[in-house]
């Protein structure tokens, strides 16, 4: 099969040979997603490098894992470099069997079919038990559910990174005013993604009446690493307790029995997620901070997991 993963920023595709124990990718590249005019020319571009380099048969089954709802023929997301259309892509890409799905759905989908090697433990808890909740911070904020049902896997996705962003400091409800005043709802992910480790940086300096230097992601994580500028320091830091907090909401919500974080801004941050912010505020749940202490916590680089995990999303398709 032909599996992609389409994010905001990046979309990596791959050939997947279902027969395989682990559904190991081979052919494979990565695409930045605004150099192309639609998500069917990314597939055409693949396609076209795929035969190019002698793999003769380019499947006509694909699975696009990407970030959004599909509500009849349409894709929700306002992440995204373009609109997409199920039925126009399937046509403009020649592609005869396409399937979309939730991002954040084909990476629950890969974890029971990762080596425990992966897995970069960040509380004391160890393991995956289920119901095992996935979320993380990318070009927009992920979450979704692995739970058993029936005697078998299913995944239950969600758009948690819609819902409303909930204060926990007086310095984050400061912030939560002055993103409310500027553009009244405050998602979650407006603060705990790529974008929103720059909006948190913005903020900090607005409250502190100090110019911006950083004006990406990835400029203000290197700054934060270099001791260049204690705002780019305090926005990283800021940003791992929140998430740990948002984390924590939602094992609660879910009853989850170990939670896992992929996303692509988790490996650029999994030494800061390690310096006890994230955990502390993670367990900082009154009551039930002792039963959270019991579930165990992993960071996942993304990788090829949304290839993985649309594969194994096909494979778990009854047939007939």
């Amino acid at each position: 099969m032909l599996a992609a993963d389409v994010g905001g920023t990046y979309a990596r595709l791959g050939l997947v040979n279902l027969a395989d124990v682990g559904f190991r990718v081979g052919f494979h590249r990565r695409y930045e997603c605004a150099a192309f005019p639609s998500l069917a020319a990314v597939l055409r571009q693949f396609r076209r490098e795929a035969a190019d380099a002698g793999e003769v048969d380019v499947p006509a089954t694909c699975v696009v894992a990407i970030a959004g709802v599909l509500q009849g023929d349409a894709l929700l997301n306002g992440n995204l470099a373009w609109p997409v259309s199920l039925v126009a892509t399937q046509r403009e890409a020649g592609i005869d069997d396409l399937h979309l799905i939730n991002d954040f759905e084909a990476l629950a989908w890969a974890l029971p079919h990762l080596p425990p090697a992966q897995f970069q433990r960040l509380g004391d808890a160890d393991g995956l038990p289920l119901p095992v909740l996935l979320l993380g911070p990318g070009t927009g904020l992920g979450a979704a559910l692995l739970l058993a049902q029936d005697g078998r896997l299913v995944v239950q996705p969600s758009e948690a990174g819609q819902a409303a962003l909930a204060a926990g400091t007086p310095l984050e409800l400061d912030i939560v005013r002055l993103l409310q005043a500027q553009s009244g709802h405050v998602a979650s992910e407006r603060v705990l993604s790529g974008p929103g480790l720059v909006t948190l940086y913005r903020s900090l300096c607005a409250l502190r009446d100090v110019p911006p230097r950083w004006h990406a992601p990835a400029a203000l994580v290197a700054a934060a690493d270099g001791g260049q500028d204690p705002l780019a320091a305090e926005a990283v830091a800021l940003l791992c307790g929140w998430l740990g907090s948002f984390a924590g909401d939602l094992a609660l919500v879910f009853r989850a029995r170990s939670v896992c974080l992929a996303g692509g801004l988790t490996g650029h941050l999994l030494q800061h997620l390690r310096q006890g912010a994230f955990m502390r505020r993670f367990l900082d749940k009154g009551v039930l901070s002792d039963t959270l202490r019991r579930v165990p916590v992993n960071a996942l680089e993304h990788g090829d997991l949304g290839l993985v995990g649309a594969a194994a999303w096909l494979a778990a398709q009854p047939r007939g």
